[in-house]
C-alpha cells in the first residue's frame, strides 16, 4: 500500500478545509440574502400590497360540490383576473388598486388556492375551466376583459376552446399574461419522463402534506424559488408577498394540478380563438420564457404581443402600471358601441 508524501497530504488537508470554508460562506451568504427577502405583513400593509377591506366577496358553488372564492370591488367595464399556481387574488392587488375607480375588477381564487375548495371531480383544467364559467355566470359578468396569468391562462384557453358560445356571453376579450399553450418545457424526451416524473412528485407532495410540510423543504429553498419568478429587479415586498402565497399553497392540491399542467397543449387549437387577445411576457420570465407568448402570438388570429424588456414572469406585481394601463384601453376599446367591439 503506498502512502502520498507528507506535503501532498498536507496540501489535500488544506484544500478540503478551504472548501469547507467556502461552502459554510455560501451558505451563509444565501441565509443573509433571504433574510433581506423578507418582510412582515405590516410591511406589506403600508406598501399597499394587501387588498383593501371593503371587497365584495362571492363563494359560487360548482356542479361537482366544490365552491370557488371571488373577490371584487369597483364599477365599470370588467376585468376579471385568473392568477397561476400556488398564487390567489391577493397577487392581484395593484389591479385592484389602480383599475377599481373605472372598472368592476373581479378576482377568482382557482379550486385548490386562497378559500375555494374542490369538489369531486377533481384538478382537470376542463373542470378549472368550468369553474371560471361558472363564476361569469353566477356574477353575471358581461364585455369583460379575461386576463389568466401563467396556469390561469392555460385554464382561459380551455375555457375559450372547451365552450367558445358560453364564453361569448360574458367575454368580450382576452388577456394572457406570461403564459403558454403548451408544453411547459421543451426539455428532450419530455413527453416520455414525464409520466414517471409527475407520479414521483405527486406522491413526494402529499407525503409532505401528510408531514404537515409545505411545497419546498425549507423556508431558503422557498425564498431562491420565489426569486426565480421575478425578472432582473424585484422589491423585497413583492418577494414577499408572493412567497407567502406560495408558503400557503396545499401540496396535494399542487400534487393533482400536476397531471394537467405538464401535459397541457393546445397549440394546435389556437387559430380556433376568436376572441380579441393580447399577450404580454417579460424578456426575463425563466419559468416560461418568451418563445411561449410568440408561439401564442403566431397561432391566434390577429393577436397582440406586448414584451416588457427585464420582466420576469410576476409581470402583475413587477409592471403594473404598464399592464394596468393596457388593460383599461383594451377594455374600454371593447364595450359596446367603440370601433373595436
Amino acid at each position: 500500500m503506498k502512502y502520498l508524501p507528507r506535503p501532498s497530504r498536507r496540501l489535500i488537508a488544506i484544500g478540503a478545509a478551504a472548501a469547507a470554508l467556502a461552502a459554510g460562506g455560501a451558505y451563509a451568504a444565501q441565509r443573509q440574502w433571504t433574510r433581506r427577502w423578507r418582510s412582515d405583513d405590516e410591511a406589506l400593509a403600508q406598501a399597499g400590497l394587501r387588498m383593501v377591506d371593503d371587497l365584495v366577496h362571492h363563494d359560487v358553488a360548482t356542479s361537482d360540490g366544490g365552491v370557488i372564492h371571488a373577490v371584487e370591488l369597483g364599477q365599470g367595464p370588467p376585468i376579471v383576473l385568473v392568477h397561476g399556481v400556488t398564487l390567489s387574488d391577493a397577487v392581484w392587488v395593484r389591479q385592484f388598486t389602480a383599475l377599481a375607480d373605472r372598472h368592476r375588477v373581479i378576482a377568482i381564487d382557482q379550486r385548490g388556492h386562497g378559500p375555494s375548495v374542490a369538489g369531486s371531480d377533481g384538478y382537470a383544467f376542463d373542470r378549472l375551466a368550468q369553474d371560471t364559467l361558472d363564476v361569469l355566470d353566477g356574477l353575471a359578468v358581461r364585455n369583460a376583459v379575461l386576463v389568466g396569468h401563467s396556469m390561469g391562462g392555460m385554464v382561459s384557453l380551455t375555457a375559450a376552446l372547451a365552450d367558445p358560445h358560453r364564453m361569448a356571453e360574458h367575454v368580450a376579450g382576452l388577456v394572457l399574461v406570461a403564459t403558454t399553450a403548451g408544453p411547459v418545457t421543451g426539455l428532450p424526451m419530455w413527453p416520455v419522463v414525464r409520466g414517471g416524473m409527475t407520479a414521483l412528485t405527486s406522491r413526494t407532495l402529499v407525503s409532505a402534506e401528510r408531514r404537515g410540510r409545505g411545497l419546498f423543504p425549507g423556508e431558503d429553498l422557498t425564498s431562491w424559488s420565489t426569486r426565480m419568478a421575478f425578472g432582473s429587479k424585484p422589491t423585497p415586498l413583492d418577494l414577499e408577498l408572493t412567497r407567502s402565497l406560495i408558503s400557503a399553497m396545499s401540496p396535494s392540491a399542487m400534487a393533482d394540478l400536476l397531471v394537467s399542467l405538464v401535459g397541457f397543449d393546445v397549440r394546435a387549437r389556437l387559430g380556433e380563438i376568436r376572441l380579441p387577445t393580447r399577450i404580454v411576457v417579460g424578456s426575463r420570465d425563466w419559468l416560461l420564457p418568451p418563445f411561449h407568448a410568440r408561439r401564442m402570438a403566431a397561432g391566434i388570429p390577429h393577436a397582440v404581443l406586448q414584451v416588457l424588456p427585464g420582466c420576469g414572469h410576476m409581470v402583475m406585481l413587477e409592471r403594473p402600471d404598464e399592464l394596468n394601463e393596457m388593460l383599461h384601453e383594451f377594455s374600454v376599446s371593447l364595450q359596446p358601441g367603440t370601433s373595436a367591439a
